[in-house]
């Protein structure tokens, strides 16, 4: 009698066991087919995303991004529980980011925009790239030299050529992943020593592309699970 009940509980486990399954993998795939309006109007399709998504960034994306999103500056690791991205930050865009990576060495990668080390190309001197910290620190409400941030001011527009990229505001330009200087979050740092590191020798961060590392399901679930509240459409679906 008792073999008798242990196989049936056994049964009945392997029933549920397979009926989740069958379950999980029918979100995914319908997640996967759906457009992306449709899922966050989709109330049992963005529970999925979140339960999925938040399994899937604490396996793979947590180690840089940490557990909390925040990133690390130190690293130039990106935050990414703010509403300050260096690219879009709208399911699409987002998606194609944890796809292919940011300068992952695919093809489709995002390397439009890359940070020129000014001094090491002999584009600026020395005292030119303390001149363009100052005039960003001015830009960014931080403590400044005056004069010289007047001085980085023209060298910004001119010989410098960081309007180009950055913008003539200083705000950056998502289309091509280029961060804003104007604070108060930072990829790797806005104080004076940073900045002068970064003006001075250039960044060249990387996301590696998890596309055959991940499923179109997961990634999609970590990506979506991602996107601000505020550039969701259908903000009201519920989790």
């Amino acid at each position: 009698m008792i073999r008798e009940w242990g196989v049936v509980v056994g049964g009945l486990l392997l029933l549920g066991g397979g009926a989740w399954w069958l379950h999980a993998r029918s979100e995914a795939n319908r997640l996967v087919r759906s457009d992306p309006q449709a899922v966050f109007a989709d109330p049992q399709l963005m529970r999925y995303v979140h339960q999925r998504g938040t399994v899937v960034y604490a396996a793979h994306c947590a180690g840089c991004h940490g557990r909390d999103r925040h990133g690390d500056v130190s690293r130039g690791i990106p935050d990414l529980a703010d509403d300050n991205w260096i690219y879009a930050s709208d399911a699409v865009d987002l998606e194609h980011t944890v796809t292919y990576g940011i300068r992952s060495g695919h093809p489709k990668s995002r390397n439009v925009a890359e940070m020129p080390g000014m001094a090491l190309t002999r584009q600026l001197t020395f005292s030119e790239v303390d001149d363009v910290v100052e005039y960003v620190l001015s830009i960014s409400a931080q403590p400044h030299d005056a004069e010289a941030a007047e001085r980085g001011h023209r060298i910004f527009f001119d010989k410098g050529n960081c309007f180009d990229c950055h913008a003539g505001d200083a705000k950056g330009v998502v289309d091509y992943g280029v961060p804003a200087l104007t604070g108060p979050s930072w990829v790797y740092g806005g104080d004076r020593a940073t900045l002068r590191n970064s003006v001075f020798g250039g960044r060249h961060g990387k996301c590696p592309a998890w596309i055959g590392v991940l499923s179109p399901a997961d990634i999609r679930a970590v990506a979506f699970d991602l996107v601000p509240p505020a550039s969701r459409p259908g903000r009201n679906a519920v989790l």
